[in-house]
């Protein structure tokens, strides 16, 4: 059962939003917001899925809701819902899991259903599933079948990489940011790892990689569900990720 927060202006279609996510899904609906100003000072204290937010409200956005709530350290994935297109880009860039047009439909709440399971790499087959081949020594890369991984952003890249080389171990957010946003004022460094973060999981799930990022207190493990293959290091001169050059990889030397 997903437990998410609804945040739309409009009474009726926060009704209608609300007893279609219960009725063809598994949403339950912890909290119900016509104020965005009151969102932003109950959501810290709920526990939370997702969040269905409007994005035209007056005095505060979905979308600068959504930063607000990033920037407090609040990493949870974001459902936008418009009348209007024209936001779906810049709904993107602050941890948009989906964007769906108002008023939603019954098709619509079992898409969000798939993406959510997708997203927190729940109900994964076996099967058909993708593997990442690995080069941690020398020259540096990660494939998938014969092509080079296109990362996003190289943040991102190096991103994984810290967490490859913590696999299965929790790594603490205040710790990666020290690491990879070195000198970064606080709360542009939060919001720059939640979203690389959101950027890596949006990555593997449109590679069908079985990758997933799992929060553990205020910290992430990545666990790879074996999907990573790693190529041996033939020529021990080659040093840990040499291509790279990045600082922190070297207290593993």
């Amino acid at each position: 059962m997903w437990k998410v927060i609804i945040v739309e202006d409009e009474t009726p279609i926060l009704d209608l939003h609300a007893r279609l996510l219960e009725s063809y899904g598994p949403f339950q609906i912890v909290g119900r917001f016509e104020s965005p100003f009151e969102a932003l000072q109950e959501i810290p204290k709920l526990k939370l899925d997702a969040l269905i937010l409007d994005i035209e409200m007056p005095r505060m956005t979905g979308l600068q809701l959504a930063q607000h709530l990033v920037e407090s350290g609040i990493d949870l994935p974001v459902i936008f819902s418009t009348a209007h297109q024209q936001y779906a880009v810049e709904a993107f860039r602050v941890q948009a899991l989906d964007y769906i047009l108002k008023p939603m439909t019954p098709n619509i709440v079992k898409q969000l259903d798939k993406r959510l399971q997708k997203y927190y790499g729940l109900k994964l087959p076996p099967t058909n599933k993708h593997q990442l081949h690995v080069q941690l020594y020398g020259e540096a890369f990660v494939k998938i079948g014969n092509q080079l991984v296109k990362w996003p952003t190289r943040i991102t890249e190096e991103l994984f990489y810290y967490f490859l080389l913590h696999e299965g171990k929790p790594c603490h957010k205040w710790r990666i940011i020290d690491d990879l946003w070195t000198n970064t004022e606080d709360k542009r460094a939060m919001s720059n790892l939640y979203n690389t973060i959101y950027r890596m999981r949006q990555l593997f799930m449109e590679l069908d990689v079985p990758i997933i990022f799992e929060r553990i207190n205020d910290g992430y493990v990545m666990n790879t569900n074996n999907s990573i293959l790693l190529v041996p290091n033939d020529h021990p001169d080659r040093l840990l990720l040499e291509s790279k050059g990045y600082l922190w990889a070297y207290r593993y030397f």
